[in-house]
């Protein structure tokens, strides 16, 4: 069975991985125990409910007799994760993997609160050329607005105190103003909206 948290000492754990961790272990059973393997897998899937900092469990059973199981679970952080894995329960457990398991794959995703806000943080992959047609997009407006408006006011200033306060009103505006408009769109243009056939 394979290790869930690596050779990493306990005390470096929190720095390379922050905030609830997710665990999801694909497993085939071996060729004529598959009621031994799910008997198994019920057992190791209450016990992952009843360690200390477990955030929920589920066994996802395959369509297709060919398919692999999957087993996800979660934990409110990595060194739970690790008591879990250093568990006199799940070693007990882990001594019948061999006569059961043909094969086992293991994948830790640290940090997955944030994977969905993440998404409408990504801007779409776009050339150079297109990148830079949308940053005009959305400052031209702000600029204008600006122009018009201030153009009065700061004619009377020295041009170099005149650029630095409008470049650093646009640049505001841009980051504070438009930056969460733009998420939003984003965001709205990536995440199904009013679907109603799911």
């Amino acid at each position: 069975m394979a290790d869930l948290t690596g050779k990493f000492k306990t005390g470096k754990l929190p720095k390379i991985a922050k905030g609830s961790v997710t665990v999801t272990i694909e497993r085939s059973p071996l060729e004529g125990h598959e009621a031994d393997f799910e008997q198994w897998c019920d057992d190791m899937l209450d016990a992952v409910l009843e360690a200390p900092g477990c955030l929920g469990a589920t066994l996802l059973r395959p369509g297709n007799a060919t398919d692999p199981y999957q087993m996800v679970f979660r934990f409110v952080d990595v060194l739970h994760l690790r008591q879990w894995e250093k568990s006199e329960s799940r070693q007990q457990l882990r001594q019948h993997t061999d006569s059961l398991v043909a094969s086992e794959r293991v994948t830790v995703t640290a940090g997955t609160d944030q994977f969905f806000t993440a998404l409408s943080e990504v801007d779409r992959h776009r050339s150079r050329v297109g990148r830079f047609v949308a940053d005009v997009a959305w400052v031209y407006p702000v600029a204008v607005i600006f122009t018009v408006w201030l153009a009065p006011f700061l004619a009377r200033i020295d041009i170099l105190w005149r650029v630095l306060i409008s470049s650093a009103l646009i640049g505001a505006t841009s980051k504070y103003a438009t930056g969460p408009v733009r998420r939003w769109w984003r965001r709205r243009r990536m995440l199904p909206q009013n679907l109603t056939n799911l």
